[in-house]
């Protein structure tokens, strides 16, 4: 190749390059800055305004409104705060306010080097503690950290405890913290000698995955609480189990709350069949009460 020809192509790469430059520089000052992490303020995206270290230990240790503190918390997930741990545990077994309690542990769990020990004290208040609202506020803490190593302490809270309120305060435990064998405990708890901690469990039914004890949902379609035999009733159907269909239309047929029999009419509709239709169809004829007869033939007209 004649040197030339070397100089000629020399020549219009420097042309290019002198065309295409601009064009780069635009380019790159249209681009966003770079959103930094501020390690020191947990900030990750920009005007979430999240508090620093110094804020949120003062909104703890002040009597800051519920709201407020909750807020800064949430905004502070990140904030490198290690005085603000042992505060917020206390908070967890003392603040008057449930979601500042709830929120506390929330970001708690988020501290990785410090759950352990967390967890430590939480099942500890839970197995000794003389309080019975002290052992219910770490039952929820424990579900709230969602840490498998507190399943074992919720169970034998949840199934022995001699307070009703620590017992459906760790069935609530056991559902938040969503553990493979929790499902065989809450169903037992729907057995339990108070209301609360039936109502408690009713309520984790459907929130746990694989939830297949029917036969305790069957059970609990003769509890004594309005409560808890309407949501029995409306879980059957939502989990479409024929065998409920006797029951259920021994609801519709006799029980004396209103809601009850709707729930067992849509209970009914959801399942279908020909026992089920059936059952409904001779409710119909004789239920006395109108909002009754509107869930029974919105059950008939279920597909």
């Amino acid at each position: 190749m004649s040197s030339q020809r070397i100089i000629r192509g020399a020549t219009f790469l420097s042309v290019l390059a002198a065309m295409t430059l601009p064009a780069v520089s635009q380019a790159q000052e249209d681009l966003p800055e770079a959103v930094v992490h501020d390690r020191a303020r947990g900030e990750i995206s920009p005007g979430t305004q999240a508090p620093t270290p110094d804020a949120l230990v003062n909104a703890i240790r002040s009597n800051t409104a519920p709201g407020t503190l909750v807020a800064m918390l949430e905004y502070g997930e990140r904030v490198e705060c290690h005085a603000c741990v042992p505060l917020l545990q206390r908070a967890v077994l003392e603040h008057r306010s449930p979601e500042v309690r709830r929120i506390a542990a929330w970001w708690l769990r988020h501290r990785i080097f410090a759950v352990g020990a967390i967890m430590a004290q939480m099942k500890e208040v839970l197995e000794a503690d003389a309080s019975p609202v002290r052992r219910a506020r770490a039952a929820m803490a424990i579900g709230e950290l969602m840490d498998p190593n507190g399943f074992e302490a919720l169970r034998d809270a949840a199934m022995g405890d001699a307070e009703a309120e620590v017992r459906a305060a760790a069935v609530m435990g056991l559902g938040r913290l969503n553990h493979s064998a929790a499902n065989t405990f809450i169903a037992a708890a729907l057995a339990d000698a108070s209301v609360e901690v039936r109502r408690a469990a009713i309520d984790q039914v459907l929130v746990v995955n694989f939830f297949r004890n029917h036969d305790a949902l069957l059970g609990a379609l003769a509890d004594t609480d309005d409560e808890v035999r309407m949501r029995a009733a409306r879980m059957l159907g939502t989990f479409r189990v024929a065998e409920a269909v006797p029951a259920l239309r021994g609801l519709l047929e006799m029980d004396t709350n209103d809601r009850v029999r709707q729930a067992a009419a849509w209970s009914l509709g959801r399942i279908g069949g020909a026992d089920a239709r059936a059952a409904l169809r001779d409710s119909e004829a004789v239920e006395g009460v109108s909002l009754v007869r509107d869930a029974i033939r919105v059950a008939l007209a279920m597909r």
